[in-house]
């Protein structure tokens, strides 16, 4: 069986019987609802909800056009659920910052980055699985195309969070964007994501291999 037809075989379920589906939607709004209590900035915690209002929407949206797999589902629902923790902290210190502080040496609170990192890592599968169906690409043109549009959008996410602070929040913007006094914090964080994405893609074909697939 093709790639695409792997595709259409794990995504043929419908919504109402995929229950793996169902658990992993409840335990994204329980965490959703306990991360809107009490957040580090209220106004900020908004802003940082934008992209995962906007993720769903499109997923929803979606879902009867092209039906993921429920390994690409749990992986967007990890990014989402950590992107949630650091939207009520504000992606300021929290207990992840706390162990990263004393791994690296480092006074710098470093959630952000591995959130950046977790873009690529975690939605480069899903990236090309989406890819797989949509396009006629070939299995190696797949793993660059997925690299380099990680990379476009972690790049179209820092233009979004510059045009928002300097619209809509210009007086959180240092808050927002979380650069932390770093001139080079988006080229890191854009760099964070292609590596991660790398990674994702390195794994994928290995795997692939071992199940006898090109």
């Amino acid at each position: 069986m093709n790639e695409k037809g792997n595709i259409a075989r794990k995504s043929a379920r419908t919504f109402g019987s995929n229950r793996p589906l169902h658990a992993m939607i409840v335990i994204y709004v329980g965490l959703w609802i306990w991360m809107a209590i009490a957040p580090y900035s209220r106004f900020d915690w908004v802003l940082e909800n934008l992209l995962i209002w906007a993720a769903l929407i499109a997923l929803v949206s979606t879902y009867k056009l092209n039906k993921l797999s429920n390994l690409s589902y749990s992986l967007i629902g990890l990014f989402l659920a950590l992107h949630t923790v650091g939207a009520h902290y504000s992606y300021n210190e929290n207990i992840v910052d706390v162990w990263l502080k004393l791994i690296l040496h480092s006074e710098r609170d470093n959630y952000d980055r591995l959130v950046h990192f977790s873009f690529g890592l975690l939605l480069a599968y899903p990236l090309r699985e989406a890819l797989s169906a949509w396009t006629q690409l070939s299995r190696r043109w797949l793993y660059v195309m997925t690299c380099v549009t990680i990379l476009a959008l972690g790049a179209f996410y820092e233009l979004i969070e510059m045009w928002v602070a300097l619209l809509v929040a210009p007086e959180i913007g240092t808050l927002f964007l979380g650069t932390q006094g770093d001139p080079w914090d988006t080229h890191h964080d854009m760099e964070l994501a292609l590596y991660g994405a790398v990674i994702a893609m390195v794994v994928t074909a290995v795997m692939r291999r071992g199940n006898g697939e090109r």
